[in-house]
């Protein structure tokens, strides 16, 4: 069976080879490897030009204009002839059994529409964190953010196309997006409990306090877009889920408040249902709670913006 590799890249002249070492050290042997470079300015299509996978013949490299990662995977979807496409992002790196393991696992499933890997995500300094799924629970997965991620997972073709693809419109959470999609259309699911797979992770230190309270909106409107389907479905079949949903729409709020308070207050009026209360957790103290139940949300976060306030005018 043919597996289509599609990397998407953009100004990653010192990693993208790399990526496609791992791609072309797969130990599947029937293998399509698409290089998408996306505008980059940094010469990583020379870099790649150059590289012996693709003066080889054993990858392919296309060029457009700098229109994003979810287009340039699409542009390669488009072109793919593969039954699954790995989506590899250029700083990700394969394990050589990788594709052959997770082709297996969809054989003996009965070919689901994607399978969810865990992985390794490996921080700026090294040192690597295991992430694993929440297995046999798609729809809880996806809304703790443990469904995989673009290069651990693997993805059916046709049912991708049907979908027209990765939804380009959004700058994250672009894989779950997808995957909440596919979800809607009843995708059934395949779950690979190896980690087959390395995820860079990189600084967030260069994103602007307009880009983090963006992302943090994102996240809120994905949670937002899932909970509506699943109360559609049924609230009480789906009473766990849409219960998380509004803990963790909760707790992206709190830490929206911090960049831009009224936005998160209009979104959790817009959000949470009448009678909530929050869950003592890691980002939520007992303090808080019974804050929260004294003056509301509005009001508990306006108390702790003047108490920073306070505080740095302290210091």
């Amino acid at each position: 069976m043919r597996v289509t590799v599609v990397i998407p890249c953009y100004n990653v002249a010192d990693l993208v080879g790399r990526a496609l070492d791992s791609a072309l050290m797969q130990d599947h042997a029937d293998l399509e490897v698409i290089l998408v470079d996306d505008g980059s300015t940094d010469g990583t299509a020379e870099v790649l030009e150059r590289h012996p996978g693709v003066t080889g013949g054993r990858a392919r490299l296309v060029r457009q204009m700098n229109r994003g990662a979810s287009a340039a995977r699409n542009h390669g979807l488009r072109m793919a002839t593969g039954t699954y496409v790995q989506f590899l992002d250029a700083d990700d790196l394969l394990m050589p059994d990788k594709i052959s393991g997770q082709l297996a696992l969809a054989e003996r499933e009965g070919w689901p529409d994607v399978i969810v890997g865990d992985y390794r995500a490996v921080r700026p300094d090294g040192l690597m964190d295991r992430v694993q799924a929440l297995y046999d629970r798609p729809w809880m997965a996806l809304i703790r953010t443990r469904m995989g991620t673009t290069s651990a997972n693997l993805w059916a073709r046709e049912l991708l196309l049907a979908v027209d693809g990765w939804p380009e419109e959004l700058a994250s959470s672009q894989d779950y997006a997808l995957l909440f999609t596919l979800l809607k259309r009843g995708a059934r699911v395949g779950w690979d409990r190896r980690e087959r797979t390395e995820v860079l992770k990189r600084p967030t230190g260069s994103i602007s306090r307009t880009g983090v309270r963006a992302n943090w909106e994102r996240y809120v409107d994905l949670r937002r877009r899932i909970k509506e389907h699943l109360v559609g479905l049924g609230r009480e079949r789906y009473a766990a889920e849409i219960a998380a949903l509004d803990q963790y729409i909760f707790m992206a709020l709190r830490i929206l408040a911090t960049y831009d308070r009224d936005q998160a207050v209009k979104l959790y009026r817009s959000c949470i249902d009448k009678g909530f209360r929050p869950e003592v957790g890691p980002a939520i103290t007992e303090r808080y709670v019974a804050l929260f139940t004294l003056l509301g949300f509005a009001g508990a976060e306006r108390a702790l913006g003047l108490a920073r306030r306070r505080k740095q005018a302290d210091a």
